[in-house]
């Protein structure tokens, strides 16, 4: 008996449209959870709880997928602290980082045989899991990753017998339809304030800084110009006895102490006065020697009565003499005299 070509098609037309209608249910639902930026796709016989249809969901848990048969429950977990965001990334650790953030994992007894996996472009470690609930035996997988400063882990769990390979497979395929909003590199995008306040703290704390520096600058500047102006000012004093002092030692150098002629100016003048008049009478004639011994005589009494005079100021010139000597640093020594034959301190 021949089939009929057309039936024949009709067969094949039907078991198509059959087939697709099954690779649309195999593919199932996609479910986004907005908190972690993650969707992933569930078998649509599987039920599924959210946040939204169950407010009082474990704390961490944001989905809830199980079936009747296969008998397996797949969750999707979170955890966010200070250790997740100083790793940041999974992917971005050193090899060295990495090996021993799953020896952290490891060293739980539940944990065993790690393999690495890239799902949605992020690094997993996929654990093969088993513990006890009570009498029941509990064997699942779990896959962890840590992005965007997030602990991600899609945890799946068969109760009674270890997971059968259907089992494993419809956990891969949940796993590896995983994707992500976004996958940050480094640390988390900032806002404007976030940026523009540290901005302006430091561009506050740099123009307090220059006020400050410039007040103290400007303070030490005056000072400075005090400081100089004192100094002009001790110089022009020292100059001034400077001068003085030049002036009082050059008056005493010629006549004696307090401008006041020397018994020793007084008889030199007289001497020399002697002298020349001496040798004018030599030259004169012999009738002129009476008048030269009277002009003797007369300039002898005259050096006698200055020096009386001489002796009689001497006490003030002195004290006027010490109170001069006070305001000169360095005061010149009277010269030595030699003893003369004429000289009346000899007498």
């Amino acid at each position: 008996m021949r089939i009929p070509k057309r039936f024949l098609s009709l067969v094949v037309s039907i078991l198509l449209i059959f087939a697709a209608v099954f690779t649309v249910n195999a593919q199932g639902k996609t479910y986004y959870i907005e908190e972690l930026g993650l969707s992933l796709e569930i078998p649509s016989y599987m039920t599924a709880t959210t946040r939204a249809t169950n407010p009082n969901m474990t704390e961490g848990t944001y989905l809830e997928v199980a079936s009747a048969a296969p008998d397996l429950d797949i969750r999707v977990h979170m955890i966010k602290n200070a250790k997740t965001e100083e790793f940041f990334n999974l992917s971005l650790l050193s090899s060295s980082a990495l090996d021993e953030y799953k020896e952290s994992l490891l060293s739980n007894s539940q944990f065993s045989d790690c393999t690495e996996g890239t799902y949605g472009g992020v690094l997993f470690l996929d654990f093969t899991t088993y513990g006890e609930e009570g009498n029941v035996s509990v064997y699942g997988r779990q896959s962890v990753t840590i992005v965007n400063g997030m602990s991600i882990t899609i945890a799946s769990t068969s109760d009674g017998d270890a997971l059968t390979s259907e089992e494993l497979e419809i956990i891969r395929d949940v796993v590896s339809s995983i994707k992500f909003d976004e996958i940050l590199s480094n640390t988390p995008g900032v806002t404007f304030w976030q940026v523009f306040i540290p901005i302006l703290i430091v561009i506050l704390v740099l123009v307090l800084g220059f006020f400050v520096f410039s007040y103290f600058m400007a303070k030490k500047s005056k000072e400075e110009k005090k400081r100089r102006r004192k100094e002009q000012e001790r110089k022009a004093d020292y100059d001034v006895l400077k001068r003085a002092e030049k002036k009082l030692n050059v008056s005493q150098n010629s006549e004696g102490l307090g401008g006041y002629k020397t018994s020793d100016a007084f008889f030199e003048d007289a001497f020399s006065e002697q002298g020349n008049n001496n040798a004018d009478a030599n030259s004169s004639a012999s009738q002129k020697q009476a008048p030269a011994a009277s002009n003797v005589v007369k300039e002898s009494k005259q050096a006698v009565k200055s020096t009386g005079y001489f002796f009689k100021n001497l006490k003030r010139e002195l004290s006027k003499s010490k109170k001069n000597s006070k305001k000169s640093k360095k005061a010149k020594k009277p010269q030595d005299r030699k003893p003369r034959d004429y000289d009346v301190f000899n007498d």
